[in-house]
């Protein structure tokens, strides 16, 4: 233990003999592990984002539709579910499952009187639906849809603004319900939802399950339940058991599955995370190695003496090595410190943008877990502590003569 204390004081007083080559290293370093933790928060934030948007907005975690449905398309609405109290409760009891709500959803046309538009209708129950969409009026211009409202909707802004109608104007839904007859209901414009999403902007109405079913003639029915879980996060994972617990009449999915484009950017993004990290952190292993391969050319004569004094080659490999390390830990420690300092100001603040298509700014708060911490300053730290192996080598392959005769 004495020895490697005297090893560990000597490394460090080593790296302070060349005070701006340190420094810039260990700068680099702390640059570059923060840099990798930082541009990990935020893709994480990203993503954290797009989730709480859609999930909490949108469509829940999960969503539970008769098997057939969503590959039905034109037929859609002959594949759906009872209104069933029972299957809710079934749903419910599932360890993970916070709340369950049925709902309808299907196309339609809306329209002033004098222009029209094709309409995605979202048809809920109000008195459960909170429980699953908590954020679906986010930012709403009037007020949502309630449990005895009659003949009334929620549409998106942009959709309102195209059809001119402001609330309280009433408006027409058109809509075939599974025997394929087209109807018509009045209804009453009491809300508009400044959507986070291009298409729920233009084409998005809410209104009540019951005013759905009285539209398309089909009482007591239902096209989905949607699902919200104690955690987001483990939605693929739920899928796989509520898929188990129903069985096969019926069609699990996660929110990920009805919008596959996002989990496809989210796996590229990934990729190509993983992909800047790695080069990010070669750089920093390659200037380290550097760093101590100067330090072996420059203490030629300094390593030849030791040598010629009886020290083993060994120890000076060790000392070597125990500079990089000593280098490596410094420096991805203060990169850690100041990564997390950054995402943690961040993360308190936010950063607002408004993405394409928006009528309203998000706030984006990065993140980044505790396990891309541990992983990516382990691989800084090893990395480092690796490009340290060659110079050690090197030093300890020294002919003592060799050294001394060296200018």
């Amino acid at each position: 233990m004495t020895a490697f204390v005297q090893t560990l004081t000597l490394a460090a007083r080593n790296l302070t003999r060349n005070g701006r080559r340190t420094g810039i290293t260990l700068l680099g370093l702390t640059l570059g592990v923060a840099a990798a933790l930082v541009l990990q928060a935020f893709v994480a934030g990203i993503f954290s984002l797009l989730g709480g948007v859609v999930v909490q907005g949108r469509t829940g975690a999960i969503q539970v539709h008769r098997a057939g449905h969503l590959q039905a398309d034109q037929d859609a609405l002959k594949f759906t579910l009872p209104y069933d109290e029972a299957l809710m409760a079934r749903i419910a009891k599932v360890p993970g499952v916070k709340a369950v709500a049925p709902r309808m959803t299907f196309e339609a046309t809306i329209g002033n009187g004098n222009q029209s538009t094709l309409a995605l209708v979202t048809a809920v129950d109000p008195a459960r639906d909170g429980n699953v969409c908590p954020a679906r009026y986010a930012n709403e211009v009037g007020r949502p849809v309630k449990p005895d409202d009659k003949s009334v909707a929620v549409l998106g802004l942009k959709l309102a603004d195209g059809l001119r109608a402001k609330n309280g104007d009433e408006l027409q839904l058109l809509a075939s319900g599974e025997s394929g007859q087209p109807n018509l209901l009045d209804i009453k414009l009491i809300g508009k939802i400044p959507a986070a999403t291009e298409i729920d902007a233009r084409r998005l109405v809410i209104t009540t399950l019951v005013q759905a079913q009285e539209l398309l003639q089909m009482p007591g029915r239902v096209t989905e339940y949607a699902v919200a879980l104690d955690r987001d996060d483990r939605a693929d994972e739920m899928r796989d058991v509520l898929q188990a617990e129903l069985g096969k009449d019926y069609q699990v999915v996660s929110w990920l599955d009805l919008l596959p484009q996002i989990r496809s950017v989210r796996t590229m993004l990934r990729a190509v995370l993983r992909i800047v990290v790695g080069v990010l952190l070669l750089l920093l292993v390659t200037a380290v190695a550097n760093t101590m391969l100067m330090s072996v050319m420059e203490r030629t004569r300094e390593i030849g003496t030791m040598l010629a004094l009886g020290m083993k080659r060994e120890a000076i490999g060790r000392l070597l090595l125990m500079e990089a390390s000593v280098l490596g830990g410094l420096g991805t420690l203060l990169g850690m410190s100041v990564g997390l300092g950054v995402v943690q100001v961040l993360f308190t603040v936010g950063v607002t943008f408004r993405p394409p298509g928006a009528d309203v700014p998000s706030t984006m708060h990065p993140d980044v877990d505790m396990l891309a911490v541990v992983v990516t300053v382990a691989i800084a730290f090893v990395g480092t502590v690796l490009a340290g192996v060659g110079p050690a080598k090197r030093a300890a392959k020294l002919s003592p003569a060799e050294c001394l005769r060296s200018v």
